[in-house]
């Protein structure tokens, strides 16, 4: 009688078919999709953390998170009858508790001419940095009067930006040098 050769845990027996896996492959195999799951955790981590950081330099530079927030459900919004209407009820609920909103239930009714309505489309697609693809025929009245606001968007948030982030590095530089700077982890230290 021959002796039956020892088998590892790392080898399937011979002849093995079944596709099950040994437990040294399904270690493996366990520990493969740990490491990639770990590393991906630390990348979310990482853009986690520079999130905050801008909501940080957000609310520092006095804006309201909830409104930002709103500006990205606007943004991603894809019927535009969406906002007015969850307005109208808001303004309505708020008339019941005689808040001063001055509820009117047409006050939202989109009266304005398409080629105003597509400047305004532009404007507000340049200030997103949208790409200057209108959603209207770029031959048409509509189609050039969106591509009018787009440019026009975009140079008011070049202009306006500029202005805001001259006037904020400006106060910053003044409260560096009065040396009242929060975010110095030295000015403790130095008093």
């Amino acid at each position: 009688m021959a002796k039956k050769a020892a088998q590892t845990d790392n080898a399937a027996p011979t002849g093995h078919n079944s596709g099950e896996l040994t437990p040294a492959e399904s270690r493996a195999l366990m520990f493969h999709h740990f490491n990639l799951i770990e590393a991906q955790k630390a990348v979310v981590k990482a853009a986690q953390d520079d999130l905050k950081k801008l909501k940080k330099t957000a609310k520092a530079d006095g804006l309201v998170m909830a409104d930002l927030d709103y500006m990205a459900r606007c943004a991603e919004l894809e019927d535009p009858t969406i906002v007015p209407e969850e307005m109208r009820r808001r303004a309505e609920i708020a008339s019941w508790f005689a808040l001063p909103v001055n509820f009117q239930p047409d006050m939202f009714t989109d009266r304005m001419p398409l080629d105003e309505r597509a400047y305004e489309e532009g404007v507000a697609a340049g200030l997103q940095g949208k790409d200057p693809t209108a959603p209207y025929d770029a031959s048409s009245s509509a189609g050039q009067r969106w591509l009018e606001g787009w440019h026009e968007g975009q140079r008011q948030m070049r202009d306006d930006l500029e202005a805001a982030m001259t006037k904020r590095n400006a106060a910053k530089g003044d409260e560096l040098i009065a040396g009242h700077d929060a975010d110095d982890p030295f000015a403790e230290a130095a008093e």
